[in-house]
């Protein structure tokens, strides 16, 4: 065995030299063993053979586990409320609620914590500068004196909460923006791509964006897209009396974080291109696509699933990409991590061959990623009147997770879809009007529901 192995090895190396190539592929060697982290990944293609002939599809999932931290350890947090106190606030005690969540962040600071609170209407109020709090009493003072009032200048809130982050020391921290909000922007900036930057810019700086709407009038699209650019989390909160409850979930995330300013990078052999990075913004420079996932919490999986096109009239072998992980280990005070693979991919005019190298795992995670895109075409079609074909789209999506839930291939976050979509095939049975409270009420539980199974 061992010299079968020594020899196959030879028989790599001596061909990539002669070949004068850099990539590995993803078959059949023994990936190099790494230093031990916060963070484990695992490459995969879809297949690593492609039919000869023009140009071809191939998948790469890229799973990402974040390890668990010792009891007792813990990442201490900048964090920055930034709360609506628009007019809109003052319906069914949202504003009390809200008063409640951020009462109970205080309760959770620890000592080495920092806590800054931004509140937004027309106007922008910085309440508590953001520093650690060493009277809770005095902070909780603050809270209280948050009240309802005009407008909704969401961009001004949110460019002073980062502001108020970035003034910190923020190396050895989680840093997070929380952004609430009820309604729709409509002071500042209102436009989502111009939002989209100002949150895109702060995740550059190491500044993650996180946005929470609460209620059915809030635009879901805006504050979901936030999120992406921010490299944050997306809550929606359907009742206000969940708020305290969303709020300590986000805290509790933040406190078990054990990987920050986590990227994954791609650079592409020439001729290669990106198609699509499902669930997640990514960004092109100089051939190479970057993939911004934040924060890590300890236990926390993400599967990444990327389709691309590749040239494939050529026979032989070809390199696909070079791909590097990086991060921040928050287990070994944020000192930085990065680890490389390379991938490559085998063009072959063998049709059985091509059949035979399929990953069954990857084809597994396409289709619970495209039952949760056409989960979220159902969502539009519904939004825009058309119930049949919102129903027809979410049979579709059902019929395709139960079959994949009949195989070996079924995990708990397959199941938990599977439900989902049972539930939303039961509700566009007779649903309620769109334009209705319950029916927008619908609509931002469907969006989350797809965004959150494509991550």
């Amino acid at each position: 065995m061992k010299r079968r192995i020594a020899i196959i090895t030879a028989l790599l190396l001596f061909a990539f030299v002669t070949a004068g190539v850099k990539y590995i592929s993803a078959f059949p060697v023994i990936p190099k063993p790494e230093a031990e982290g916060a963070l484990s990944w695992d490459l995969k293609l879809g297949s690593p053979y492609v039919l000869k002939g023009g140009e071809r599809e191939m998948l790469l999932n890229i799973r990402l586990s974040g390890k668990e931290a010792e009891p007792g350890e813990r990442t201490p947090v900048n964090l920055v409320l930034v709360i609506d106190r628009s007019g809109s606030m003052s319906d069914r005690g949202k504003m009390e609620y809200a008063r409640e969540a951020a009462r109970r962040i205080v309760g959770l600071l620890g000592k080495d914590d920092r806590l800054g609170i931004v509140a937004y209407s027309t106007d922008v109020e910085v309440l508590l500068p953001a520093r650690r709090i060493a009277d809770k009493e005095a902070a909780l003072s603050v809270i209280d004196s948050l009240y309802p009032t005009d407008s909704t200048n969401l961009s001004g809130g949110l460019e002073k909460g980062i502001a108020e982050l970035k003034s910190l020391e923020r190396g050895g921290y989680v840093n997070r923006v929380i952004l609430l909000s009820d309604g729709l922007a409509n002071q500042g900036v209102t436009d989502p791509s111009g939002l989209g930057r100002i949150a895109s810019r702060a995740s550059e700086g190491g500044v993650y964006v996180t946005t929470m709407g609460l209620g059915a009038d809030y635009d879901e699209n805006l504050m979901m897209g936030l999120a992406e650019h921010g490299a944050g989390n997306y809550y929606f909160i359907e009742s206000p009396n969940q708020l305290a409850d969303i709020f300590e979930k986000e805290f509790g995330r933040m406190a078990a974080a054990v990987a920050r300013d986590t990227v994954i990078k791609l650079a592409l052999a020439p001729g290669v291109r990106i198609d699509e990075v499902y669930g997640y913004e990514y960004s092109v420079r100089d051939g190479a696509a970057g993939i911004k996932l934040g924060d890590f919490f300890g236990g926390q999986e993400r599967d990444i699933l990327v389709r691309l096109t590749v040239p494939a009239d050529a026979d032989g072998r070809h390199g696909l990409a070079a791909a590097s992980l990086s991060y921040g280990d928050l287990l070994s005070q944020g000192s930085p991590v990065s680890s490389a693979r390379t991938l490559a991919y085998e063009v072959t005019s063998d049709a059985g061959k091509a059949a035979a190298g399929e990953d069954e795992s990857v084809r597994s995670r396409l289709v619970s990623v495209d039952a949760a895109s056409v989960y979220g075409k159902a969502a539009a079609a519904y939004e825009s009147g058309d119930a049949e074909g919102a129903r027809s789209y979410l049979e579709d999506a059902y019929d395709s997770i139960v079959e994949l839930n009949r195989t070996a291939y079924k995990n708990e976050r397959t199941m938990r879809q599977e439900q989902e979509l049972r539930e939303a095939v039961r509700q566009m049975a007779a649903p309620p009007a769109p334009s209705s409270e319950e029916g927008r009420v619908m609509i931002k539980g469907q969006k989350a529901g797809a965004r959150e199974a494509q991550k």
